[in-house]
Formats: structure tokens, sequence, C-alpha cells
């Protein structure tokens, strides 16, 4: 698998989607293959977008969401979507199912309904992280990555982390129909150690 270089636009696979919209913003999901083409935008993309305000940032967190990503793409079920305007990202998300001893659950500042955390084999996809260029905010590009991320998931609900202090970003998640459950930490070594936990039932018209 490569992490590096420049991705071949025109390269196509059985198991990836590939969307041109009006405005030549290209959408393209699938699995490790995608994420791998893209791995260095992505990253790039992801330090952009978190290393600044509203968001809590350590430089630590740049080499940590590399080793991360690439843990990722080697789980069963891992599913990645991309926006680009020719070679350029311009956005990403990714995730993956969520196996019954996750442990997002865990560490609440008060507790969960018992059936909120109870879990079973395919029950909930984890949305890891979503990032868009600032230019490209408000042209619906974060809405249409998130929506075929989900389009199609057979898992009954999705669940995503937010920093208490991206207070837009809750209000985006909100307006796509997720709800707060509740806030998790503090979590030691974890920056910032307050995160807050969203679910969104699946299969639902609103994405």
């Amino acid at each position: 698998m490569s992490f590096g270089g420049r991705p071949k636009a025109s390269r196509t696979r059985s198991t990836e989607m590939t969307v041109v919209e009006p405005s030549e913003v290209v959408f393209e999901g699938g699995g490790r293959d995608v994420a791998a083409d893209w791995f260095r935008q992505i990253c790039a993309l992801h330090d952009s977008v978190f290393s600044v305000e509203p968001f809590a940032w350590v430089p630590e967190m740049s080499p940590q969401h590399e080793e991360e990503l690439k843990s990722l793409m080697v789980l069963p079920g891992f599913r990645s979507t991309i926006a680009r305007q020719r070679n350029r990202l311009v956005g990403y998300v990714y995730g993956h199912p969520l196996a019954v001893d996750h442990g997002w659950w865990l560490d609440f500042t008060h507790p969960l309904p018992v059936d909120l955390v109870r879990e079973r084999e395919g029950r909930t996809f984890a949305v890891i992280s979503l990032g868009v260029l600032t230019e490209w905010r408000g042209h619906g590009v974060g809405r249409r990555l998130m929506g075929e991320l989900l389009r199609d998931r057979t898992e009954q609900r999705a669940v995503l982390s937010v920093q208490p202090t991206a207070v837009s970003t809750q209000l985006f998640y909100q307006h796509l129909g997720w709800r707060k459950v509740g806030r998790k930490g503090p979590l030691p070594g974890v920056t910032p150690p307050y995160w807050d936990i969203y679910v969104r039932e699946l299969n639902i018209p609103n994405v």
C-alpha cells in the first residue's frame, strides 16, 4: 500500500463511487484504496483544519493522526469519501463499523441510558474525521461527504465526536440530524480532555 504520491485522477475501481458535480468537484468513495491514494493530502488537510481555532491542537496530533489513519485503513469495513477539484483535495471523511467492545460509551461526565450504550455486532458505525477546506465550506461539500459515506450503511446508527469549543461544527452536525448524547472526559493525555458525542439514526432522508 502506498501512502504518498499524487493520485491518478483516471484510476477507477469496481468498489469506488465517483460523482461529478456541476461545480467540477468530484466525490470519490471507497475503502482503504481511496484513503491510501489521497493519504498525504488527507493528512495535510486534517492538520490545516484542526490546528486553528476553535479547535484545541498540539503538534503531536499530526503524527498521531497519520498513525491512527494507517491503523484504521486495515480494519474490516473501513470506508472513506473524498472531494476533489482536479488533483486538489477539498474535503474528506472516513469511518468504520464499531466492534461490540469499542469503549466509546465509557468515561462520560454523566450516566447514559442503558439502551444507548447497549451494543451488538453491526449496530454502530463511527465517523472518525471529516474536514473541508475553509474556502469550500458553505457550498454543501461537507454535507455531501457525510451523505455519501453513510449512504447504504446497514448499521442502525452512526456516532461521532466533536470538540466542545467547535460550536459551528456542532451546529453543522445538528443541522444534518445528529443529536448530542453526552460529554466524554476527562481523558488523561488527550487533547482536548473533553469531547461531545453525537449519534444519528441511519437510513433517514435528511443527510
